[in-house]
C-alpha cells in the first residue's frame, strides 16, 4: 500500500462564501485512533488538485456522497443508498415517520466526523448505538473527481467510523474503480485529522446549519422566528464571525512571529558579536603564532650575531686603516701647503711695507700743495674783506648825502612858511604827516608778514582741524571694533554656556527651546520643519573651521520648511515663545524632496573645495545650501598670496567661481561674467559651529579680555570726548583766524585808498604853494639839494669799482677753492690709501699668525696619528682572535638551537638589525607574546570560526526570510481587514437579493431582509399581498387614499427639510400611520415555511459545500406552498446548483413531485424493530 505523501499541505483555505478561501476549524478529535497512521505533515509537501472534469456539460465538485452504508446505527441494522451521483445531482428520500430518514441525515453527519451533540439525536455518539448492540459503523464514501480533488487519492474516498460504547474508530480508504465498475481499495489513514483535512479540503461544513438543516432545527426556527435567532443563524451559516476572529487570530499571529523575529535578530545581533570576539582570537592566535616563528627566527639568527658582529668590527677597523693612511697623507700633504703658504704671505707682507714707505713719501708733497693753496686762498679772502670795508664806507657817504638833501628840503618848507602861506605849509605838513604815517602804516602791513602769519595760522589751525577730524574717526572705528569683538565674545559665552545644557544651542541661544515647542505642535505641520540647517552639517577637516563658519554662518541657524503654510505655523511658535529679532531664526521655504541634486558643477580635484570637507546629513538640507550660497562651486587656498595669484590669472579654475583661505579672506574669480575681486578676512577665531565635538571655551580669558577690551573702549571714547572738544575750539579758531585775515585785507585796501588820496592832495598843495614863495632862496636851495644829488651817482660811480674788483675777487676764490679742495682730495686719498695698505699688512700679519697655528695643529696631528696607527694594528690582532673563538661558540649553540623552516645555515643577516636591537626586540617579543597568551582561547580554531560564521550567514538569510514573510503576511492582514467590510456587505446584499428573488417565485408575497450588525438583528419582512390589497380596501372604505399612504410613508421615511415638503409633513400627522409588518405571525404555517425555505436557499446563494441537506423542510407547508417549495427547490439544484449534491428529506408524499434529469427519488419504508 502505497502512503498518501499529504492530505494537508495543499488543502485550500475554505470559506463559506463564493471566491474565499477560508477553512472552518477542524472537529476535535474526541476518540483514539489506532496505532496505523499517515505520514506526518512536516514530511509532506503541497500537491496541486486535479484538473476539473466536465460531466455532462457541468463542472464535478469532489466531496459528493457516493454512497452511505449504515450497521447497527440507531433504528437501521443494515442500510445502505448509492447516489449516482454521475447522472443526478438532486435527490428527495421520501418515506414515513419512523422510516429512519433522520437516522441517514445524522449518520452523513457522524460518518464524517460530526459530533454527537450537532444532530438533536443525543448528547454523545454511543447513544447513535442501535439498541441491543454495542458497535455501530458508518461508511461514507465521497467523491474525489473534480474541483479540491485530491492528486494523490483515486475517484472515491470512503471514511468508515466505527462506534463503540467508550471510543471511535477512523479508516479512510481510497477506492479505485475499474472500466468493468470492479471496486480496489487501500487504506489511507486511521487518524482523526486526516479525516478532518479531507473534510476540509472537499469544503464539506459539519456544523453549519444551513446545509444540515435537521428536521428539528426547523421546527424549532418555525417556532422561534425572532431577528435575533435569525441574525444567529444568518452568521453562522456565512461563517462570517469566525472569518473575523481568524483575521484576529491571524493578526495576533503575525504580530506574535514578529516579536519572535526581533528576538532572532537580536540573538543573531550577540552572535555576531560572539563571531566578532572569535574572529578577534583566531587573529590574536594568529598574531602570537607570528611572533613565536619571529622569535625563533630572531634566537636562530642572534646566534650568528657575534660573528657578524666580529666581522663587522674588522671590516670597520680594515676601513679604518684605510681612512687613517688617507687622512694621514692629506694631513702631511695639507701641512706642505700650509708651510708654502706661510713663505708666499710672509713675502707679501714685505712688499706691502715697501709701497708704505713709497707712500709715505707722496703723501708729504700732497701736504705740502694743500698747504700752498690755502695760502693762495687766505689771501684772496683778505683782498675780498678789504673791498667789503670800502663798500661800507661808500655807502655811509651816500647815507649822508641823503641827509644833507633832506635838510635842506626841510630849509626849504621852512622858508615858505615864513613868506606867508602858514596855513597851507600847516596843511602840506598835516597831510605830508599822514600821507607818510599811511605810507608807513602800509609798508608795515604789506612788508611786516602779519598776512603771511594770520594766513600761517588759518592753515595751521584748518590742519589741526584735519588731523583731529582723522584720529577722532580712526578712534570711533576702532571702538566699533572693539564693540564687535566685545560681542564677538559675548556671543561665544552665551552659546558656550548654552551649549552645555544642549549642543544645538550653539546656534542659537534659544534654539532648544524652540526645537521643543516644534516638536509638541509637529501634528500642525504638514512635514516637520528641518532645522537649524546647522545641526545636519559636519566639518572633516578643522583647520578651515573659520573660513566654513565665514561662509555658511548666516545660514547655519535658519529652518528649512515644505510649504509657505508650515512656515506660518513655524513663525507663530516664534511669535508664542516672544524670541527677540535677533534670536529669531531666519525661514526658508522649499518643497523637500528627499533626493540630492544629481550633478554638480564642482571643481577639478587639483584643489579641495568645501563641499568635499563638509558632510550634510539631509538631502534638502544640501540642496538648499547649493540654491542659497553655491557653496559646491568655492575652492580653499591656504596662503592669500597663492589665492589671489590663481584666481586673479586669466585662466583661474574651472568651475571654481570663490577661494576662501585660511583667515576667512575671499578671492572672486577673474573670468568672462565675472570680475577679479578680493577682500580681506576680518581676524577672529573658530566657535566650532560645523565640529563633531563641542569646541571646549575658557570664559575665564574671554571674560578678562571683554573686560580689556571694555576698558580700552572707556579710554578711546574719553580721547573721543577730546578731540571733539578740541576740534570744535580750532573751529571756533578757524572762524577767528579767518575773520581777522578778511578784517586785515579789508583794513589794508582801505589805507591804500588813503594812502593814494593824501598823496594826490599833498602835490596839489605843494603846487599852490609854490606859486606864492620867493623864488630866489627857494632856487638856492633847490641849487644845494641839486648838487647833493649829483654828488650821489660819484659815490655809487666808485662804489661801482670797488663792487666790480670785490667780483674779481670772488672769482678768482672760486678756482682757488677748487684748487684747494683738490689738494684736500688727494691728501685724504693718499691717506685713506696708506690706511689700506696697512690695514692690509696687518691682515697679513693676522693670516700669517693663522698659518702658524695651523701648522702646528697639523703638527700635532701628524704626531698623533703615527701614535694611533699602531694601536689600530694592534685591534686587528685582537678582533681575529676573538672571531675564532665565537665560531668555536657558534658551533656549540647550533647543536641547542632549532633552525627555523623558513631559515638557513647561515641565515641572511642582511636586514636584521644590531644586536642590541635585535635583543631587546626578542625580549618585547617575549614579553607581548607571554601577555597575549593569558588571555587567547586556544580552542578556537578555523574550521570552528568558518562553522559558526556559516551558521550565523544561514541564521541571518532565514530571519531575513522571516521577516519578509512576515511583511507579507502583515501585508496580508491588513488586506483582509481592508476587504471584511465589503465581504460583509456584498454577503448581505447577495443573500437579500436571493430572498426577494424567491419571494417573487411565490408571487404573492413582498418583503426583504433589514440587517442591523449593531444589534445583530435579522428582521424578515413578509407581508402577503392580499393582506395588502384588503387592507387597501378598509382605507378606501374609510376614505383614505393609497397613494397618500405611500407618500406619507416617503415622507417619514426621508430626510429632506425642504420648505416645500411642510405641508404634506402636516398633512401626514393628521392621517393615522401604517403599521410596518416586523414578522412572520400574520402568515400561515405553510408560508412561514416556504420563507424559511427560500431564507435558507438564499443562504447557499452564498455558501459552497458539495451537498446541501434539508429534513422535513414542508413540515407546516400545505400542498400547494409545498409543492411549489419542492419544485422551487428540483429547479434550483439541477439548474442553478448543477455542481452540488441536494439530499431533501420528506415525510409527506413525493408522487406529485415533477420528475426532471438530474433528480433521484428514494423512498424508504417504516423500519421494523
Amino acid at each position: 500500500m502505497n502512503d498518501v505523501s499529504d492530505l494537508s499541505g495543499s488543502l485550500p483555505i475554505i470559506t463559506p462564501v463564493k471566491g474565499m478561501n477560508k477553512r472552518d476549524a477542524s472537529s476535535p478529535n474526541e476518540n483514539k485512533a489506532p496505532g496505523i497512521t499517515m505520514q506526518d505533515d512536516a514530511n509532506t509537501s503541497a500537491c496541486p488538485a486535479k484538473k476539473p472534469r466536465l460531466v455532462e456539460g457541468r463542472i464535478a465538485v469532489s466531496g459528493r456522497v457516493a454512497s452511505v452504508r449504515l450497521i447497527n446505527f440507531m433504528c437501521h441494522a443494515n442500510l445502505e443508498i448509492d447516489f449516482n451521483t454521475k447522472e443526478n445531482n438532486c435527490f428527495y428520500i421520501g418515506g414515513p415517520n419512523g422510516s429512519g430518514k433522520s437516522a441517514l441525515f445524522a449518520a452523513i453527519n457522524l460518518g464524517l466526523g460530526g459530533r454527537g451533540s450537532d444532530n438533536d439525536r443525543g448528547n454523545t455518539v454511543k447513544s447513535y448505538i442501535k439498541d441491543g448492540t454495542t458497535q455501530a459503523k458508518i461508511t461514507i464514501t465521497l467523491t474525489n473527481e473534480g474541483l479540491n480533488s485530491h492528486p494523490d487519492l483515486d475517484s472515491l474516498v470512503s471514511v468508515e467510523r466505527t462506534i463503540n460504547q467508550s471510543s471511535s474508530t477512523y479508516i479512510m480508504k481510497s477506492i479505485k474503480v475499474s472500466p468493468s465498475g470492479h471496486h480496489t481499495e487501500r487504506v489511507i489513514s486511521k487518524k482523526k485529522s486526516d479525516i478532518d483535512r479531507i473534510v476540509n479540503r472537499f469544503n464539506i461544513h459539519l456544523s453549519n446549519p444551513a446545509f444540515w438543516m435537521s428536521q428539528d432545527r426547523s421546527r424549532s426556527f418555525l417556532a422561534n422566528f425572532k431577528p435575533s435567532n435569525v441574525y444567529k443563524l444568518y452568521l453562522e451559516s456565512t461563517n462570517l464571525e469566525n472569518i473575523f476572529q481568524s483575521y484576529c487570530r491571524f493578526s495576533e499571529a503575525v504580530e506574535e512571529c514578529a516579536e519572535l523575529v526581533e528576538n532572532k535578530q537580536r540573538e543573531i545581533a550577540k552572535e555576531h558579536k560572539k563571531l566578532k570576539e572569535m574572529q578577534e582570537q583566531r587573529a590574536l592566535q594568529q598574531r602570537i603564532d607570528s611572533d613565536m616563528a619571529l622569535i625563533k627566527v630572531y634566537k636562530w639568527k642572534l646566534i650568528f650575531c657575534k660573528v657578524r658582529d666580529y666581522d663587522d668590527d674588522l671590516e670597520h677597523n680594515l676601513k679604518l686603516q684605510e681612512v687613517h693612511k688617507r687622512v694621514y697623507e692629506e694631513c702631511k700633504k695639507e701641512y706642505a701647503e700650509n708651510r708654502t703658504t706661510r713663505e708666499a704671505v710672509q713675502k707679501n707682507i714685505q712688499n706691502v711695507c715697501d709701497e708704505v714707505e713709497v707712500q709715505k713719501d707722496e703723501l708729504d708733497e700732497a701736504n705740502g700743495r694743500k698747504n700752498e693753496k690755502s695760502k693762495a686762498v687766505m689771501v684772496l679772502n683778505e683782498k675780498i674783506n678789504n673791498c667789503e670795508r670800502q663798500i661800507t664806507r661808500k655807502k655811509g657817504d651816500i647815507r649822508a648825502v641823503n641827509q644833507a638833501i633832506e635838510d635842506a628840503d626841510k630849509r626849504y618848507r621852512t622858508l615858505m612858511a615864513k613868506q606867508g602861506n602858514t596855513k597851507l605849509a600847516e596843511k602840506l605838513k598835516a597831510v605830508e604827516s599822514d600821507y607818510h604815517r599811511l605810507t608807513e602804516e602800509r609798508d608795515n602791513m604789506e612788508m611786516g608778514g602779519e598776512m603771511d602769519r594770520l594766513k600761517d595760522k588759518f592753515e595751521l589751525i584748518q590742519k589741526d582741524m584735519k588731523m583731529k577730524e582723522e584720529a577722532n574717526y580712526t578712534t570711533k572705528r576702532s571702538i566699533r571694533k572693539l564693540h564687535d569683538q566685545i560681542n564677538e565674545r559675548q556671543d561665544i559665552i552665551r552659546r558656550a554656556r548654552a551649549a552645555k545644557s544642549d549642543s544645538v544651542n550653539k546656534f542659537g541661544n534659544r534654539m532648544s527651546e524652540i526645537l521643543v515647542e516644534v516638536n509638541r505642535n509637529k501634528s500642525t505641520f504638514a512635514k516637520m520643519p528641518k532645522g537649524p540647517l546647522g545641526k545636519f552639517i559636519t566639518l572633516t577637516d578643522s583647520k578651515w573651521a573659520f573660513a566654513v563658519e565665514e561662509c555658511l554662518h548666516n545660514v547655519s541657524s535658519s529652518f528649512l520648511c515644505h510649504s509657505q503654510k508650515d512656515a506660518v505655523a513655524l513663525r507663530e511658535i516664534f511669535n508664542r515663545l516672544r524670541l527677540h529679532l535677533n534670536d529669531r531664526p531666519a525661514i526658508i521655504v522649499s518643497a523637500f524632496t528627499n533626493q540630492r541634486y544629481p550633478k554638480l558643477h564642482e571643481p577639478d580635484c587639483e584643489y579641495p573645495s568645501m563641499f568635499r570637507i563638509l558632510q550634510i546629513s539631509d538631502a534638502d538640507v544640501e540642496n538648499i545650501l547649493i540654491d542659497k550660497t553655491n557653496f559646491e562651486q568655492f575652492i580653499l587656498i591656504e596662503q592669500k598670496t597663492e589665492a589671489m595669484k590663481i584666481m586673479g590669472s586669466n585662466n583661474p579654475p574651472h568651475n571654481a567661481s570663490r577661494a576662501y583661505t585660511l583667515d576667512g579672506s575671499q578671492a572672486y574669480a577673474n573670468g568672462p561674467n565675472s570680475q577679479y575681486r578680493f577682500y580681506a578676512g576680518r581676524s577672529g577665531r573658530a566657535s566650532g559651529l560645523f565640529g563633531s565635538t563641542q569646541t571646549n571655551v575658557d570664559e575665564a580669558t574671554l571674560t578678562r579680555e571683554i573686560n580689556d577690551m571694555k576698558a580700552e573702549v572707556s579710554d578711546l571714547e574719553s580721547k573721543t570726548s577730546v578731540l571733539e572738544t578740541e576740534y570744535t575750539e580750532l573751529k571756533k579758531d578757524s572762524y577767528v583766524a579767518k575773520k581777522a585775515i578778511e578784517d586785515f585785507e579789508r583794513k589794508l585796501s582801505n589805507i591804500r585808498s588813503e594812502e593814494r588820496k593824501h598823496q594826490r592832495l599833498f602835490e596839489d598843495i605843494k603846487s599852490e604853494m609854490a606859486q606864492a614863495t620867493n623864488e630866489d632862496q627857494l632856487e638856492s636851495i633847490a641849487d644845494s639839494i641839486t648838487e647833493l644829488k649829483n654828488k650821489i651817482p660819484v659815490v655809487e660811480q666808485e662804489l661801482q669799482g670797488i663792487q666790480e674788483q670785490l667780483d674779481e675777487a670772488n672769482r678768482q676764490m672760486r678756482p682757488a677753492m677748487a684748487e684747494k679742495k683738490e689738494a684736500e682730495d688727494v691728501l685724504a686719498e693718499m691717506k685713506q690709501e696708506t690706511q689700506d695698505l696697512l690695514q692690509r699688512m696687518q691682515k697679513l700679519h693676522a693670516d700669517l699668525a693663522s698659518f702658524d697655528d695651523s701648522g702646528d695643529l697639523l703638527q700635532v696631528r701628524l704626531n698623533k696619528m703615527k701614535g694611533e696607527e699602531q694601536t689600530i694594528f694592534h685591534n686587528e690582532a685582537k678582533l681575529k682572535t676573538e672571531k675564532d673563538e665565537a665560531l668555536q661558540l657558534l658551533e656549540q649553540n647550533k647543536l641547542t638551537t632549532e633552525m627555523p623552516p623558513t631559515e638557513q645555515d647561515p641565515p641572511d643577516l642582511s636586514d636584521f638589525p644590531i644586536t642590541s636591537k635585535a635583543e631587546a626586540k626578542l625580549a618585547e617579543l617575549q614579553r607581548t607574546t607571554k601577555l597575549a597568551s593569558l588571555g587567547c582561547d586556544k580552542s578556537i580554531t578555523n574550521d570552528t570560526v568558518k562553522e559558526f560564521k556559516d551558521k550565523l550567514k544561514s541564521n541571518k538569510f532565514f530571519c531575513r526570510n522571516l521577516e519578509e514573510s512576515v511583511a507579507s503576511m502583515r501585508e496580508l492582514s491588513e488586506a483582509r481587514f481592508k476587504t471584511y467590510p465589503l465581504l460583509k456587505k456584498w454577503t448581505d446584499v447577495k443573500v437579500c437579493d436571493k430572498f426577494q428573488e424567491l419571494l417573487e417565485i411565490r408571487g404573492h408575497f413582498i418583503g426583504g431582509l433589514e440587517f442591523d450588525h449593531e444589534k445583530r438583528t435579522l428582521n424578515v419582512n413578509v407581508q402577503s399581498c392580499k393582506d395588502k390589497d384588503a387592507m387597501a380596501d378598509r382605507r378606501n372604505a374609510e376614505g383614505y387614499n393609497i397613494d397618500d399612504e405611500e407618500e406619507e410613508e416617503e415622507e417619514n421615511s426621508g430626510d429632506s427639510d425642504d420648505s416645500n415638503d411642510a405641508p404634506r409633513k402636516k398633512k401626514a400627522k393628521k392621517q393615522p400611520k401604517k403599521k410596518k409588518v416586523r414578522d412572520l405571525k400574520g402568515l400561515s404555517g405553510g408560508e412561514r415555511s416556504f420563507v424559511t425555505a427560500a431564507l435558507v436557499m438564499s443562504l447557499w446563494e452564498v455558501m459552497e459545500q458539495p451537498f446541501r441537506m434539508l429534513d422535513e423542510f414542508d413540515v407546516f407547508m400545505d400542498m400547494m406552498n409545498r409543492k411549489l417549495v419542492m419544485d422551487l427547490l428540483v429547479e434550483l439544484a439541477t439548474q442553478k446548483f448543477p455542481h452540488n449534491q441536494f439530499i431533501f428529506f420528506t415525510p409527506q408524499g413525493i408522487k406529485e413531485l415533477k420528475m426532471v434529469n438530474g433528480l433521484q427519488v428514494f423512498e424508504m419504508n417504516k423500519v421494523r424493530d
